[in-house]
């Protein structure tokens, strides 16, 4: 069968990178996640991924795993409940949830919903809205009850750190009692992509403006009224067995503070 050339630049490229690393993790007898769907989808596109992102590593299956299981609690709570999935590129994450009653919105660029509608089944439950996540108008498009579960997974280091705290005080201010999960980026690392971060030498990350360390997410949450942290991990922490060198040095806490990116659950106050 041949394969299906995707014609992606920029930001919207690097939804191939996490879809590389959960097919390789699918791949392992001891894998974190199901993910049968991202090993066909890695067979079916015509992309040299190994070339151009190296060796996979656990990272991105982690992030996968952790925010599945909390998609899954948030569903036994609220079965008829909505989750908005924004810069979802090529995630799965709907098929390995695959939930009977929950409403699917996801939110990307035109031109990766695109590609998400080519290389994805169909189905009455998800729904695709082609725009920015900037654009306060697919909010409108949100049911308002029940509270929904928002997925930022791999999204909010592109954005400006203006950018990033004016969406999330968008979405505290319109959608109460909400549960948001998202990932950050040290600032060296933030730094390291805005000089050039050349991660093969086929491929350059794009830049990440917004870097923050694990330990003052909470201070920036703590300012946009109505939002609170559940949960601040780095990505060791949920695995350490799969993390073992980055889980000694986050138990050092300048090293955790300075070092590691990290997983965030946070809460928007029901009002």
């Amino acid at each position: 069968m041949a394969q299906v050339k995707i014609d992606l630049t920029g930001v919207p490229e690097t939804m191939l990178w996490p879809l590389w690393n959960r097919a390789a993790e699918h791949a392992r007898r001891d894998r974190l996640i199901e993910d049968p769907m991202a090993a066909g989808l890695v067979a079916a596109i015509d992309y040299d991924f190994h070339r151009m992102f190296g060796a996979p590593n656990v990272l991105h299956a982690i992030r996968a795993r952790v925010g599945d299981d909390l998609i899954r609690t948030y569903l036994r709570q609220t079965p008829n409940g909505t989750v908005i999935a924004l810069g979802e590129g090529l995630e799965t994450q709907f098929w390995r949830i695959n939930s009977p009653t929950a409403r699917w919105i996801s939110i990307d660029l035109p031109e990766a919903i695109e590609v998400r509608k080519a290389m994805l089944p169909p189905d009455p439950r998800l729904h695709h809205i082609p725009c920015s996540v900037l654009d306060p108008r697919w909010m409108d498009l949100v049911p308002p009850s029940p509270a929904p579960f928002i997925s930022a997974a791999g999204l909010l280091m592109y954005f400006s750190p203006w950018e990033v705290r004016g969406l999330l005080g968008q979405i505290a201010n319109r959608f109460p009692g909400a549960e948001i999960y998202f990932d950050i980026i040290p600032p060296w690392l933030s730094d390291k992509t805005l000089k050039g971060y050349q991660v093969t030498p086929a491929y350059r990350a794009p830049p990440m403006p917004w870097g923050i360390s694990v330990d003052a997410i909470g201070g920036l949450l703590s300012t946009i009224p109505g939002l609170e942290p559940l949960s601040v991990r780095t990505f060791a922490e949920p695995y350490p067995a799969r993390m073992k060198m980055a889980g000694w040095l986050s138990a050092i806490p300048p090293l955790r503070n300075q070092l590691a990116p990290g997983l965030v659950h946070a809460r928007v106050a029901s009002g």
